[in-house]
């Protein structure tokens, strides 16, 4: 369960693209960021995903992901040439459990790896979807099957991709000024798609229009795209609310937004995403995990991430693809280290849900840290960005073990009714105890 929402230069007070999304996933699963080098392959040589081997490119451009640990792929993500790429959950009438294929986010990272622009993207997700196919079981620590869409962008167009059972997709150009996609396919009339997309929705018996009418013949309606159009409605709301002076700010908010009256027990159809105990053990519970926003300047992206969960108390950090601290954006031979910041951050989280993080407090001193960091990323030369953004990564270090600190010395004061608490309850228990990596 995710959003993705984009801001087109048309809207935007700065004059680029600005991207942003939230990775909803299980609350235990770790999402550190991983820097991904480009590099040359060898001719017929393969490479392993989660789940299956895929031919490999020739060559292969660098890579940030934003990346669960235990998948090969990644959930959000941008590379070298400029082009970003956010991954929803969808159910379409054709999703297949069988299939043990390419899961949605090892296509977003082959995506990355392989395109230079957003069209070429959406080019390499067909070739994926068509060649090898979508499949498998996505949950870190239930099962969880689900059909994709992708929020793709670089300095110049913007592409919606909906997918639908193991090898269907279509793609829609995106002209509008501002835009966002959740966990329902919603394109309806796609620019490019699979060739025997109609033919297939005929033979099954699905509603074919003329035109085609993708969404009206292959969505399948359940809780996931019920709550997925609830959050729909709320970040496209965000995306529109400030008019044609779009901010990075505006995206900011737009990544903590509740519409509940209990962010910390309630959130859980909400764009900034809290756990909560499920109705029914056949529910899916996530939270958002980890986030990220791009200012697609061409050739020189601005990206802040915070890599932590729950957006609303996770300090964005400001940094580029070509400087980033260490103690931010692991190296891919470093995610044990990422896995292990990523849980130290989670402490913050969960100390907010038992009551002992004095909340307003907290939210008062990180809003004035990002905007300072923000502010100095708005006017930092090239030279002397190394230097900030490490300074950054000290101070979020500082930050987080000052108020985990705090947190320790405080008294619970429990959230929510006893069934919420004995849930979350079992989560902390097993927190960190699974520790897979995906090279």
């Amino acid at each position: 369960m995710c959003d993705s929402m984009i801001a087109s230069k048309k809207v935007t007070g700065c004059g680029y693209h600005i991207f942003g999304k939230n990775s909803d996933r299980s609350p235990n699963e770790p999402q550190p960021m991983v820097y991904i080098p480009a590099a040359d392959h060898a001719a017929g040589s393969t490479v392993r995903a989660t789940q299956i081997e895929v031919e490999q490119a020739a060559h292969t451009y660098a890579v940030i992901l934003s990346k669960p640990s235990w998948i090969w792929g990644g959930e959000i993500g941008i590379n070298e040439k400029g082009v970003v790429i956010g991954n929803e959950a969808v159910i379409s009438r054709d999703m297949d459990k069988d299939a043990k294929a390419l899961l949605g986010m090892d296509i977003l990272r082959i995506a990355l790896e392989r395109a230079a622009t957003a069209k070429e993207a959406v080019q390499v997700i067909g070739e994926m979807m068509e060649r090898y196919g979508q499949g498998g079981n996505c949950s870190f620590d239930g099962i969880f099957y689900y059909d994709n869409a992708y929020l793709i962008a670089d300095s110049d167009e913007i592409w919606h991709v909906e997918t639908a059972g193991q090898h269907k997709w279509v793609a829609r150009k995106v002209e509008e000024p501002g835009y966002s996609i959740s966990n329902y396919i919603s394109i309806n009339y796609p620019d490019l798609m699979h060739k025997d997309i109609v033919a297939h929705a005929r033979e099954a018996g699905y509603d074919v229009e003329d035109p085609f009418d993708f969404a009206k013949a292959y969505a399948y309606w359940d809780n996931l795209g019920s709550s997925g159009m609830l959050r729909r409605c709320c970040s496209f709301q965000q995306m529109m609310r400030p008019g044609r002076n779009f901010r990075l700010a505006d995206m900011l908010t737009a990544l903590r937004s509740h519409n509940c009256n209990d962010e910390w027990t309630e959130a859980m159809h909400c764009v900034c995403m809290h756990a909560q105990n499920p109705q029914y053990p056949s529910d899916v519970d996530c939270q958002t995990t980890n986030s990220m926003i791009a200012v697609m300047k061409p050739g020189d992206n601005l990206i802040l991430a915070p890599g932590m969960s729950t957006p609303c108390i996770a300090p964005f950090q400001p940094f580029w693809f070509d400087a980033y601290s260490s103690k931010q954006v692991f190296g891919y031979d470093r995610m044990e280290e990422g896995v292990e910041a990523w849980l130290k951050r989670e402490a913050i989280n969960r100390a907010a849900i038992d009551g002992r993080l004095p909340v307003k407090d907290y939210r008062d001193e990180m809003h004035a840290m990002e905007k300072r960091w923000i502010e100095g990323a708005e006017k930092i030369s090239r030279s002397d960005r190394q230097a900030f953004v490490d300074a950054n990564a000290d101070e979020m270090d500082a930050f987080i073990e000052k108020w985990a600190a705090i947190c320790a010395r405080e008294k619970p004061a429990p959230r929510g009714t006893v069934g919420f608490q004995k849930w979350w309850g079992a989560k902390n228990e097993a927190l960190g105890k699974d520790r897979r990596l995906a090279r």
